[in-house]
């Protein structure tokens, strides 16, 4: 069935607030005079603008949010502020990251051999690069010996995925219906485009890979995905709900919802009562439910229907509330090493860590799962994605509820921790070591070029099993050795054995300067991202800088790229590096030189 293209689950879903939470009893009264009018205005905004051939539409009892606006303004409102929205438009000169573009300029950069450009003609985005229809026909090698060898040809880009980071590109393939990437991406945070190989942790050697939309980015990047592929003639009649993350993703197909909330009696009785609605909200769900329909996107799974997903994508087989086990299998290194295991393409060491910690971002759901405080935790007092995030509140940024921000989310439960949490952290109030999350939720997890929070909410620990993963404490004081921080914390918590790694020589060795030379590529890439945070007490500005300008010539192009920023935001120095050479060539000889791929 062609599992090279399903490249699983990456998109963000986080956490939703009520519908019509913002909305007063005694306002419904009042509104019950204009009920015509708001009836009609939902009807109304039912109707969606055509997606883009070769998306289609799919019904299947979906509304599109254009139905919710009328009832649901300030949802509606901050939802369309949000990144959830623009991840998948329409390719347009309006729609488009790139203000250059916008203007009327050009964009052009050389990859695998040609050169890739972009521009608008009329209100459209065009690209110029090796045929698509010869390109996108083969994979692996042979597709890099296409791409160097097609002829140059000018054709509309079709849909734009992306709107935080990074923005992708995608023109029609070979196949019909299908959609395959423009070899670059911009990234929208250097304003400028990079290779797509190279935006992504790939090894230098790994030869450049097609991307087919209908089936690595349709399911978590619309609503209701359907790849409709069609085995027998090798074609996609691909069709979504909705283009983006929209108000069904999280709520379930509304068709009915809108139709029944078009009497005033019931709009009364549901909002005054609080009976239930034929709409999912998910802070009524359970901590597990609520958690899942996040984490339909937010996880690294495979579909436990492969058949009906390649026709239906999860439309049929999951909505929001209902129990999501049933439509995926989540993934962890337990999964893949069991009998029967699907085939995901990718190593099981690109994917994890030795202790089973997701090392990708994207993939929150599978580092939540593995937390304590979700494992062990029961009822009001169980984790889950709506203890910090809220998709209607706050900055769409990382849509953290601002009444969860600080330690308040931890400290909901985790009460005696309220009024002096240096008690517990041994660090000063106000002090970054002094954040829950500094400590229990460290940049640990690779993504779009950067490192973000691991979401498998743990305590820093210092033994095998977490040998090659980088600790939080290090990740902070990265001029000190991790014996340093196994010593402190085994003093003030009395847990756990210390180690140091057989590579370190000395226990002396700053963990920074393990973690940039010894680690692994996904490790030097989260290092070189540390090492321009300022949270440690101590920044040796001389040891970031020699490991930085080391981690500049790294064979990965994404750690280079991390590094290359890095550096220019540390201040120039004089001083002698604090690494001797021989130390340096040591750490270096005993890297961890496996292949690492995270293609997110």
């Amino acid at each position: 069935m062609l599992l090279e293209w399903l490249l699983v689950a990456v998109v963000l879903a986080l956490g939703v607030r009520a519908l019509g939470a913002s909305r007063q009893t005694a306002f419904l009264l009042a509104a019950m005079g204009v009920t015509t009018v708001a009836a009609a205005a939902a009807i109304a905004g039912s109707t969606a603008p055509p997606a883009p051939a070769p998306i289609g539409r799919q019904g299947e009892g979906f509304a599109t949010s254009g139905a919710c606006r009328s009832c649901h303004s300030a949802e509606y409102s901050s939802w369309h502020a949000s990144f959830h929205r623009r991840m998948t438009q329409v390719a347009s000169l309006t729609n488009v990251a790139a203000p250059s573009l916008r203007s009327g300029g050009r964009m052009r950069i050389e990859t695998t051999g040609r050169t890739v450009e972009l521009y608008g003609r009329a209100h459209e985005l065009w690209a110029r690069l090796p045929d698509p229809a010869v390109t996108s026909a083969v994979s692996g090698r042979h597709y890099e010996q296409a791409f160097r060898a097609a002829p140059i040809r000018d054709v509309p880009v079709q849909l734009l995925t992306g709107s935080h980071h990074h923005q992708a590109f995608w023109v029609r393939g070979a196949r019909p219906g299908e959609l395959r990437s423009v070899p670059v991406v911009y990234s929208i945070d250097e304003q400028q485009l990079l290779p797509r190989r190279d935006a992504f942790l790939n090894p230098p050697d790994a030869p450049e890979q097609a991307v087919t939309w209908n089936s690595n980015c349709v399911q978590c990047h619309s609503v209701a995905g359907a790849p409709q592929h069609d085995l027998a003639s090798d074609s996609f009649a691909t069709a979504a709900a909705e283009l983006g993350i929209a108000c069904e993703a999280c709520h379930g197909p509304a068709a009915a919802h809108v139709t029944e909330m078009q009497s005033p009696w019931r709009r009364y009785r549901a909002r005054a009562e609080g009976s239930a609605t034929s709409a999912t909200n998910p802070e009524k769900l359970t901590r597990e439910r609520a958690s899942e329909v996040c984490g339909r996107c937010h996880s690294y799974f495979f579909p436990k229907d492969e058949a009906g997903w390649w026709q239906d994508g999860f439309s049929k087989s999951y909505q929001p509330g209902q129990d999501l086990s049933r439509a995926q299998l989540l993934l962890s290194p337990e999964a893949l090493a069991a009998a029967g295991a699907p085939e995901v393409g990718a190593d099981v060491e690109s994917l994890f860590y030795r202790d089973g910690t997701v090392r990708i971002g994207g993939r929150e759901y599978n580092g939540l799962s593995r937390s304590p405080c979700f494992e062990r935790g029961h009822g009001e007092r169980k984790l889950s994605c709506l203890s910090c995030h809220s998709m209607h509140r706050g900055d769409p940024n990382d849509q953290l509820d601002p009444e969860k921000l600080g330690n308040a989310a931890c400290t909901s439960c985790h009460e005696g921790m309220r009024d002096n949490p240096s008690v517990h952290t041994h660090h000063a109030a106000g002090s970054p070591g002094s954040l829950c999350y500094n400590c229990h939720m460290p940049h640990t997890s690779y993504a779009l070029l950067g490192a973000i929070r691991s979401h498998r909410v743990d305590s820093p620990a210092f033994d095998q099993r977490t040998r090659d993963r980088p600790n939080a404490c290090n990740l902070c004081h990265l001029e000190q050795s991790e014996a340093w921080a196994s010593k402190h914390t085994a003093s003030w918590f009395g847990a756990g054995s210390r180690f140091v790694l057989d590579r370190e020589g000395t226990i002396e060795v700053p963990a920074g300067a393990v973690f940039a030379l010894a680690g692994d590529a996904a490790v030097r890439a989260i290092t070189a991202a540390a090492l321009a945070r300022s949270e440690g007490s101590s920044p040796s500005p001389a040891l970031r800088r020699q490991l930085l300008t080391e981690l500049a010539r790294d064979d990965y192009a994404a750690v280079r790229f991390i590094a290359e920023r890095s550096l220019k935001s540390m201040p120039s120095v004089t001083d002698a590096s604090p690494l001797s050479t021989e130390l340096a060539q040591q750490l270096l000889a005993a890297r961890d030189r496996r292949p690492i791929t995270i293609a997110e």
